[in-house]
C-alpha cells in the first residue's frame, strides 16, 4: 500500500511528471548545487520560499534524484515545522523516514514513467536514481 499515492497523483496531475527536478521547477523551488557534504542535501527557506541545496558531489550521481525527492518530501509534508525538526530527535527521525518513503514512492513512479513498467528489484531503483539498496520499503516492489 502506498502511503503517498494520493499526493503523488495530485503532483503528477499538475506537473505531468514524477521527475523530482521537474517537480521542483514547476513549484518554483530552486535546486542549487553547493559545497555542502554532510548532510549531502538540505532545504532552506528564504522568507517562505524553499530552496533545495544539493552537494556538488551529487551533480553527476544518479542519487541526486532520490535525494532531491527526499527534500521534496520535506517540502510537501513538513513545511512550517522546522523548529520542531531541530529540537526533537525522535520527531526528526520520523520525519526523515517519511521523506525517505515519499522519495522511494516518487522514484518508483518515475521509473514507471520512464520505462513503462514498475521495477521488480530495488537494484533497478538504486541504479537509476540512487535509492539505497537496503531501503526498508524495498519489499513493496515484490
Amino acid at each position: 500500500m502506498l502511503k503517498y499515492g494520493k499526493i503523488l497523483k495530485r503532483i503528477y496531475d499538475e506537473t505531468n511528471t514524477y521527475d523530482p527536478f521537474e517537480i521542483a521547477r514547476h513549484f518554483d523551488t530552486p535546486v542549487e548545487y553547493t559545497d555542502i557534504t554532510d548532510p549531502p542535501a538540505k532545504t532552506v527557506y528564504l522568507e517562505d520560499q524553499p530552496i533545495i541545496l544539493l552537494s556538488n558531489k551529487l551533480r553527476e550521481s544518479n542519487a541526486r534524484y532520490y535525494i532531491c525527492g527526499h527534500e521534496l518530501g520535506h517540502i510537501f509534508k513538513h513545511t512550517g515545522i522546522a523548529c520542531s525538526y531541530d529540537s526533537n530527535l525522535h520527531f526528526r527521525t520520523g520525519m526523515e523516514r517519511e521523506a525517505d518513503q515519499f522519495s522511494f514512492e516518487l522514484c518508483n513512479a518515475f521509473y514507471n514513467e520512464e520505462n513503462g513498467y514498475y521495477p521488480n528489484e530495488i537494484k533497478q531503483l538504486n541504479y537509476s536514481y540512487g535509492v539505497p539498496e537496503n531501503f526498508h520499503l524495498s519489499e513493496m516492489l515484490v
